[in-house]
């Protein structure tokens, strides 16, 4: 099995190309500088078994709808694309904000048109949080949406160290629960991510 890792960001291929290195995963794993707007580039007469996205990496994408259809093109019928997208409402994220008097923070995922992200070296980015309905339509015909599954509903994102490590306990119970959370109809939606299962068409 080969995987083709791609990011947009030369650091980050340059983490990874060390790692493959360390665990002995050359030849099996390449690396690759692309960003995601540009992935029909790796079309070369073969199909892929199936795609991974995670990170909110596809928030930042503007044309889904091109995405989708450049992502079917390389993918076989039937293979599954498992997309990782920052969910467009996060309770923790809403009360964490909320607290420290920072509203615009905290209802930054419900503007239409997005918000502009900004990076290492005064480098920007735009990001738009779609609703799932939205992905769904968008990544069909060509995709069917087959399962949904909330990360980090009841488990606090990340920014929010300070809590966990003041309460390892409730931390520990949330990390639990969020299994379950993650599954439920309606509550799933509030997770910090949520995990799209896409199955592509014949």
């Amino acid at each position: 099995m080969t995987v083709v890792a791609c990011d947009s960001s030369s650091q980050m291929i340059a983490v990874a190309a060390r790692r493959i290195t360390e665990h002995g995963h050359l030849g099996s794993v390449r690396p690759h500088l692309l960003a995601a707007e540009d992935i029909a580039s790796l079309r070369d007469g073969d199909s892929f078994d199936g795609a991974f996205s995670n990170f909110g990496a596809l928030n930042c994408v503007q044309d889904l709808r091109q995405f989708a259809r450049d992502l079917a093109i390389l993918l076989k019928p039937g293979a599954t694309a498992l997309l990782c997208w920052m969910g467009p409402c996060c309770v923790w994220e809403m009360a964490w904000y909320l607290a420290q008097g920072k509203p615009a923070k905290a209802f930054r995922r419900f503007r239409r048109q997005g918000v502009t992200g900004r990076l290492a070296e005064g480098a920007t980015v735009s990001v738009n949080y779609p609703s799932l309905r939205s992905l769904a339509q968008t990544f069909a015909p060509e995709f069917r949406l087959e399962f949904i599954k909330g990360i980090g509903v009841s488990v606090p994102p990340s920014y929010v160290e300070t809590w966990t490590k003041r309460f390892p306990g409730l931390f520990g119970l949330s990390v639990r629960a969020d299994s379950l959370l993650g599954r439920c109809p309606g509550i799933r939606t509030f997770g910090d991510h949520v995990l799209l299962e896409f199955r592509r068409e014949g």
